[in-house]
């Protein structure tokens, strides 16, 4: 985690402004909306330099405002948003305040709100913010998701001060559709708006942010009941458009990313008898956590010069270093023999203390000396060298990946840190390791590890404990006997679709309900939600 004196700071106050192409489509959005509507009062609660101010005045819906309030907590900025406002002619003002502080007292007064909310993550706002982010969605309803960042608490804010009717368009980061902490903002949308309209661009729509974004327009709609329909505008290449009635019970809106017949073909593998949650058959977990990996992943020659060989035990350092679906001793003493940090110290209280042999203390030396002992999962130790090593599971799986997660088969029995998570076949359940190993790696559940998982800058996809257990999986007792093709294919295909695309040719002799038909339909599905994601290493600005 990145602290205050490490980020620039336009960073600090989440400064990135809004190009024109974006203003004009929210602009666009929210006249569509209001209908001709008159005597207009627009909130704009993060005016940066007046990208939206100079949008209306562009417009001929300024014809139809009665008064503009913008808010800018940076007085530089704050004087460039009211000179963008003296040059419309419009009615109105721009409050120099933290927008936070501005909305005590005030009540739905507004006609339409437009907004590019500041994107602060947590560690980076005051603790006074903080107390009144919290304020704010406990007095809303959403309690516990104001500070992982602020776009959060600012766009709760400024839809409360919507009338009954009232319009807004805002650009916010993607992850309003995907983060997890934004589940309660999803579904406090579904309870109080209305006509709601996502528009998706390609990745790098925002100058000088990693973040992708889109634009959220809707209707304030208080006490909104009836199921929510919102149309999805993707302008990725010609613009496609779809939509999908969404209920509070979804978790991430991911799935609805997908085209409608995508979305069902999902949703109806899920009533096959095989298919399963990941949770109901085996259990995955955090491996174990060093807080200096390079110190205490080390290798041969690390061992032999410190005469570490009583505290060493085989390690895969990354799944990267596994190349098949299965990983054996054979391969971890091959790593070891190449001079990868293919062992991990576990100075353990049953073996000897190392203070006790002179080179074993000469390494200790060396940690102290390059301040390992002072990092924070170090210095809470007792002592600060004796990491609490997680055992070997029968299963491993890769925390972050690029096009797919990979689960290997441990039959060397290693241990791993927390890159890798440890699994293990639940007692009872009618698999064993290599059985889920063998069909691991099908269209079905990388499509639900898309759903499931999340995204960050460069597309990497990642999987925390939670989002593994929600995986879609196929129990198929026997299928081991598929393994050994499969790991041959892992390890000599140069076509990173080889793997998936032969565990699906074997799921369909293994498992008759997930015929080719269904199997390319969901394959087809998972490209959309992947290719989106990968999208953000190659992407240019939306045109």
């Amino acid at each position: 985690m990145r602290t205050r004196d490490e980020v620039s700071d336009d960073k600090l106050r989440g400064g990135f402004y809004s190009p024109d192409v974006l203003v004009e489509l929210c602009i666009r959005r929210s006249a569509e909306l209001l209908d001709g509507r008159s005597d207009l009062r627009v909130l704009e609660p993060s005016a940066g330099d007046g990208a939206f101010l100079r949008g209306i005045g562009r417009n001929d819906i300024a014809r139809r405002i009665q008064k503009i309030e913008a808010v800018e907590i940076f007085a530089e900025e704050a004087a460039k948003a009211a000179d963008a406002l003296d040059s419309t002619g419009l009615q109105g003002r721009v409050v120099n305040q933290n927008v936070l502080q501005w909305s005590q007292g005030r009540g739905p007064e507004f006609d339409w709100v437009l907004a590019n909310p500041p994107y602060v993550r947590f560690q980076f706002i005051s603790d006074e913010d903080k107390q009144r982010a919290k304020e704010i969605s406990s007095g809303l309803g959403t309690a516990g998701t104001s500070v992982s960042n602020l776009w959060i608490p600012v766009f709760l804010l400024s839809l409360s001060k919507l009338r009954d009717g009232g319009v807004f368009s805002v650009i916010l980061p993607t992850e309003f559709l995907t983060g997890i902490s934004a589940g309660a903002v999803r579904n406090w949308l579904l309870a109080n708006t209305t006509d709601l309209t996502v528009d998706l661009f390609e990745p790098g729509s925002f100058p000088s942010v990693l973040q992708e974004v889109l634009i959220l327009s809707g209707r304030a709609s208080k006490g909104a009941t009836t199921p929510s329909t919102i149309r999805f505008y993707d302008h990725n290449g010609d613009t496609r458009s779809w939509s999908h009635v969404v209920s509070p019970a979804a978790g991430t809106w991911t799935n609805y990313l997908l085209l409608p017949d995508q979305n069902d073909a999902l949703a109806a593998v899920q009533s096959i008898s095989e298919v399963k949650r990941l949770s109901s058959v085996a259990r995955f977990s955090v491996s174990t956590v060093t807080g200096a990996n390079g110190y205490f992943c080390v290798n041969s020659a690390q061992v032999k010069a410190y005469d570490l060989e009583e505290w060493a035990i085989p390690l895969l350092p990354r799944s990267r270093h596994a190349e098949g679906l299965i990983f054996t001793g054979e391969e971890q003493q091959a790593l070891a023999e190449a001079g990868q940090p293919a062992w991990l110290l576990s100075f353990a209280a049953t073996k000897s203390s190392p203070e006790d042999h002179e080179l074993a203390q000469q390494y200790l030396d060396e940690g102290v000396r390059l301040k390992i002992a002072q990092r924070f999962k170090c210095r809470v130790r007792v002592p600060w060298y004796r990491v609490p090593v997680v055992p070997a599971g029968g299963l491993l799986l890769s925390k972050r990946s690029n096009r797919y997660p990979r689960v290997i088969s441990n039959h060397a029995k290693v241990v791993t840190t927390d890159t890798i998570y440890k699994g293990q076949i639940l007692a009872g359940a009618p698999i064993t390791a290599d059985d889920f190993t063998a069909v691991f790696h099908n269209s079905l559940t990388m499509l639900s590890a898309e759903v499931e998982g999340r995204s960050f800058g460069g597309g990497v996809l990642e999987l925390v404990p939670s989002e593994v257990n929600a995986l879609q999986v196929p129990i198929v007792p026997g299928a081991t006997s598929e393994l050994a093709k499969l790991d041959e294919v892992s390890r000599t295909s140069d076509d990173p679709e080889a793997l998936i695309e032969a565990t699906d040719e074997a799921l369909t002799r293994l498992v008759p309900a997930l015929d080719a038909q269904t199997m390319s339909a969901l394959s087809d599905a998972r490209h959309t939600l992947m290719d989106r994601r990968l999208q953000r290493t190659h992407s240019k600005f939306y045109d």
